[in-house]
């Protein structure tokens, strides 16, 4: 038997892969960090990415009312962060 190529391993491994959903998902990441710090990120996950509306988990109720008094301004912040994901709403649970 023949050794494949790393390109081909690849490719058939990777094959349906969606990489744009990939890179949303780092780049909402990656801005909710920057944007709410290290002690608000160790204290939430970015749970999903839908039609603009991004849900965020927490790690309890505290966090979630503080985080919604604060929604308008994160949300301002992250549009201003990433323009080309369109995001619309944040949702806390």
């Amino acid at each position: 038997m023949k050794p494949k190529p790393i390109k081909v391993v690849l490719s058939e491994y990777l094959k349906g892969t969606n990489f744009k959903e990939i890179n949303i998902a780092i780049n909402i990441s990656t801005a909710w960090k920057n944007i709410v710090g290290k002690t608000i990120a160790k204290n939430t996950e970015i749970l999903k990415f839908k039609n603009g509306k991004i849900t965020v988990k927490t790690a309890n109720p505290v966090w979630r009312n503080e985080l919604i008094f604060q929604t308008e301004d994160l949300l301002s912040r992250l549009k201003k962060e990433e323009p080309k994901l369109n995001i619309k709403e944040l949702e806390f649970r």
